[in-house]
């Protein structure tokens, strides 16, 4: 009986992998209908000298957004690791975690995948389990998550107008459940049992933390965007808010590398005909900033890594 349900699981994680699969192939085709759509309508010569009037101090700010906010994600794996393996990981180290793994997950995509991998590889070089891996990975993810409640929640409640008026409900209630949340925490530890791993939540300070670092981390995340786009374009910020957040939960649920093609879509569908010409050359300029370059620092720095770890093992204890 106990092998007829264990064939029964694992159909169904069969089913839903391939459900999976194919929605995310769906919502690609449809992605690539649009771009297709979106792009026939504008003229190259148009981009082009958008993208000549990017100046150097735009591009320098958003290299310093994009700085800030993976500063913000390397702190996330440093309290992750505080709160599931205290004391037997560096901060430096689960800095270095961190900041690496997501530099290449969010250029390739399937972060659980290849931030996983990334993060396990540095984390096993210091004695850690998968299990404990996973455990901070959880934990740092739930950060990322935080974050992006954090900030959809202060634009609902700062402008409602954006929900036709009644967005201050909705956000009252995200502020409510974020409360509730800490409350929750105060009595530690809290746990969660998934198969046979078992999460442990951070402490409510942790997770208060966790809150506040998550908000500037998406905060510059969306800077880094946000002042690429010249002034006679660049709605308020508080209005670009949730369309740059709609386009990356999209563009992750897509499982495109990096939600490339479906965040951009979505991006220009939410402005103006004539003001997509200085939307792409931003866009274009923001994958690189945001996406190419901490892509290739961390190769750089992952390959370092490597070949310090060879250099140790070939010295012998």
């Amino acid at each position: 009986m106990l092998s007829l349900d264990h064939a029964h699981a694992t159909a169904s994680t069969r089913w839903l992998r391939r459900l999976s699969w194919a929605g995310s192939l769906a919502v690609l085709g449809l992605a690539g209908w649009l771009v297709q759509h979106t792009l026939a309508s504008l003229a190259w010569h148009d981009v082009a000298a958008a993208w000549a009037r990017l100046s150097a101090r735009q591009v320098a700010a958003s290299i310093a957004c994009t700085a800030l906010s993976f500063t913000m994600l390397a702190l996330f794996d440093v309290l992750a690791a505080r709160t599931a393996v205290p004391g037997r990981v560096s901060a430096a180290r689960a800095a270095f975690a961190g900041a690496v793994s997501l530099g290449v997950s969010n250029t390739l995509g399937f972060h659980a995948l290849t931030g996983g991998a990334v993060r396990y590889r540095i984390y096993a070089a210091a004695g850690l389990g998968a299990g404990d891996v996973a455990r901070i990975v959880g934990l740092a993810g739930l950060g990322v998550g935080l974050g992006f409640a954090v900030v959809i929640t202060g634009t609902l409640c700062w402008q409602p107008a954006l929900s036709h008026g009644w967005g201050r409900l909705p956000g009252t209630l995200l502020l409510m459940l974020l409360a509730a949340l800490l409350l929750w925490l105060r009595r530690h530890p809290r746990t969660l049992r998934l198969w046979r791993w078992t999460l442990v939540f951070p402490a409510a300070g942790i997770a208060a933390l966790q809150m506040l670092l998550g908000g500037v981390e998406m905060l510059a995340a969306i800077g880094a965007l946000y002042v690429l786009l010249p002034a006679g374009v660049a709605p308020p910020f508080v209005d670009f808010v949730p369309v740059y957040v709609g386009a990356v939960l999209v563009g992750i649920a897509s499982h495109s590398p990096g939600g490339l093609g479906v965040f951009e879509t979505i991006m220009l569908a939410a402005f103006p005909a004539a003001a997509r010409p200085d939307l792409l050359a931003a866009l274009l300029c923001y994958r690189l900033t945001y996406g190419l370059l901490p892509f290739a620092l961390a190769g750089v720095a992952l390959g370092a890594f490597e070949l310090r770890e060879r250099r140790r093992k070939a010295a012998g204890p």
